[in-house]
């Protein structure tokens, strides 16, 4: 390989860099003295063009690279009056490519080109242009002041490693089926979207930071697919990553500190996210809507002055040991007909609420933890709500707060520390418990034509009534227990009906069980240590109780008043410390096949003011006194042989 020298000298005999590609021969290289060449190259086959230092030798004109040539630069300034045009193999080390006179530096036409420590700068257009199949290799290059787009990169492949790409309006630009592999690049300060994906285009991006642009961090569209892996994104004003028929996948990530939203899925698009952080967004850290789907797992999502992640129009989420904490307004809003699903999650410290859900969206959360919210922890509005085997504690609203057709299904969980009532429901909801501990607090109200339906559950310990019923509503409370309240065990009121089926009822200071202008059926049930009454069945209220056992009740164990009846069916009452049953106010008792029996008060079967006891088949015992006390127009009757 001959090396041929080229110097602008008097005494060379090759002053121009286009004569020594013309005196040498295929693979030879061309050393050129310092100085400014004003002139244009072409290449039809292998050539190596290098300066001894970088920054001394300027080539201002035009360079062609033809199919068939590998050309070198090295150490060279080339200011091109017209864009570098490659059809070849093009290598550049140490150069630098600068603008001016050309719109575009390099344009790649099914060419290829490998640049190691170079610089591309103040083209009025475009950097780099790549069309028809190109492929290009940046290494420890450096992007900066190109007006338009730094790279431009259609129906190509493009790497990077160890670049820097600022201060263009796009960094780059990848579409029509082309392809982008970035490796520890940095990119910022880009007026408009620093990195555009379009048409069935893709993305790689590994350990790189992108931050502070004007616009979106990355826009993907029309069935493009962006891969990002231990890469920042941050600071800026659109939302830092927005995909629309396109595909996501993300691990080990940063999503912080933009001025609108982290992430915004659009029609249709796909994100699957692992180890990733999201925070500190105005809006929302991550957004999915028209019919778009996400799985995340492993993540944090924090901090947002709007909602930590929200799901609309029929959009899908899948969330598996992921982190919700610290966002200002909902922590997760599911609305417009979407599903979530949230499996070992926790989502804690919100400033509002944990989890939104509403108009006809379904939420699932199992084996999670939720806790510590302003306000409640779950709302469901004209929605669904499944609960299975999750924590709801210390939260300053209601554990759940179901509203306006709404349906909840609680299984296997735990709720205590509520300052509200651990579940409310309102207007035409259906609530159902089963296998669930509720502790402290009020545990449960439902009112306005609602259902509820409590099986195998424990409720204890509460401040307040623990079960309150009201308002047209339905309730069966199945196999349960309800203990040790400072309060009500349950209150029924307005129109209710309540079964009580094989149920625990017990050790409540106030009346264990209400009911005010409803009816109650009990049927093998307890009501057991009362710190005043067992049951008050008043203000036309009905009740049917059956095959139960009622005891030790500081007060009257059944209290009936005002046009109230009750009906008892092979039920024992015992160990009352005043009468077991009092009757007033044109109320009415029929007992049939009882055992009712005291030691300790006189008249242990009252009626008064123009009320009825009839009583059949049944046992009255009274070791302390008289069995019955009647006044004021009332009766009690029975067969004598039957009453001992």
């Amino acid at each position: 390989m001959a090396i041929i020298k080229v110097s602008t000298s008097i005494f060379s005999l090759i002053k121009t860099v286009n004569r020594a590609v013309q005196k040498t021969a295929n693979g030879d290289e061309i050393v050129v003295a310092a100085g400014t060449y004003k002139e244009s190259l072409t290449f039809h086959d292998n050539r190596t063009i290098a300066a001894k230092n970088a920054g001394t030798v300027f080539i201002e004109g035009t360079v062609i690279i033809a199919k068939s040539a590998i050309v070198t630069f090295e150490n060279i300034t080339i200011q091109p009056a017209a864009q570098i045009f490659i059809e070849g193999h093009l290598i550049l080390k140490n150069c630098v490519i600068q603008g001016g006179l050309s719109n575009v530096l390099l344009s790649l036409n099914g060419g290829i080109a490998h640049c190691e420590k170079t610089q591309f700068t103040d083209a009025s257009d475009v950097a780099v242009a790549m069309i028809h199949e190109s492929e290009a290799y940046f290494e420890d290059c450096c992007f900066e002041n190109n007006e338009k787009v730094h790279l431009l990169v259609e129906k190509s492949i493009i790497h990077l490693k160890n670049c820097t790409l600022t201060k263009a309006n796009q960094a780059i630009w990848v579409k029509s089926n082309a392809k982008a592999y970035l490796n520890n690049v940095e990119i910022h300060h880009h007026k408009g979207t620093q990195l555009i994906v379009q048409d069935h285009s893709l993305l790689e991006a590994n350990e790189c930071n992108i931050k502070y642009g004007e616009g979106n961090g990355i826009y993907a569209s029309e069935h493009s697919k962006i891969h990002l892996s231990k890469t920042a994104i941050q600071h800026h004003t659109l939302p830092q990553l927005w995909l629309q028929k396109s595909a996501l996948e993300m691990n080990g990530c940063q999503i912080q500190n933009g001025n609108e939203s982290g992430i915004m899925l659009r029609d249709f698009s796909e994100a699957i996210i692992s180890d990733t952080v999201l925070s500190s967004h105005k809006i929302a850290n991550v957004q999915l809507t028209l019919e778009s789907l996400l799985n995340m797992t492993k993540s944090e999502v924090y901090s947002c002055q709007g909602v930590g992640i929200q799901l609309k129009d029929k959009s899908i989420a899948n969330f598996i040991d992921t982190v919700f904490a610290q966002n200002v307004l909902s922590q997760l809003f599911i609305t417009e007909n979407s599903i979530c699903t949230l499996k070992n999650a926790v989502i804690k410290d919100g400033k509002q609420i944990g989890v939104f859900t509403e108009k006809g969206a379904s939420c699932s959360i199992v084996s999670s933890k939720i806790t510590g919210h302003n306000n409640a922890a779950l709302t469901v509005i004209d929605a669904e709500l499944f609960l299975l085997d999750t924590t709801v504690h210390q939260n300053s609203g209601n554990g759940i707060l179901a509203v306006n057709d709404a349906k909840t299904s609680v299984e296997n969980c735990r709720f205590h520390n509520n300052d509200l009532a651990h579940i409310a429901g309102k207007n035409n909801s259906a609530v159902e418990i089963c296998h669930s501990e509720f502790i402290g607090g009020k545990s449960i109200v439902v009112m306005d034509h609602c259902q509820l339906e409590v099986n195998d559950s424990i409720i204890k310990g509460g401040t307040g009534v623990q079960i309150e019923v009201v308002g047209n509503t339905n309730a069966t409370i199945k196999k349960s227990q309800i203990s040790g309240g400072q309060a009500n065990g349950i209150i029924a009121m307005k129109d209710t009906t309540l079964h009580i089926i094989e149920s625990h009822i017990f050790s409540h200071k106030m009346p264990q069980v209400i009911v005010n202008d409803s009816s109650i059926i009990v049927k093998n049930s307890e009501l057991l240590h009362g710190g005043r009454n067992g049951l008050i069945i008043e203000n036309n209220a009905e009740a049917f109780i059956q095959d139960s056992f009622i005891s030790d009740h500081a007060y009257t164990q059944i209290w009936i008043d005002s046009d109230s009846s009750v009906e008892l069916v092979t039920t024992q009452l015992t160990e009352g410390h005043e009468s077991d049953i009092y009757v007033q106010n044109n109320s009415v008792l029929h007992a049939s096949s009882c055992i009712i029996q005291n030691d300790k008060f006189n008249g242990n079967i009252q009626a008064v003011n123009f009320s009825k006891i009839h009583l059949t088949e049944t046992m009255i015992e009274n070791s302390f006194g008289s069995k019955f006390y009647s006044e004021n127009n009332s009766q009690i009757t029975f067969n004598l042989d039957e009453i001992s």
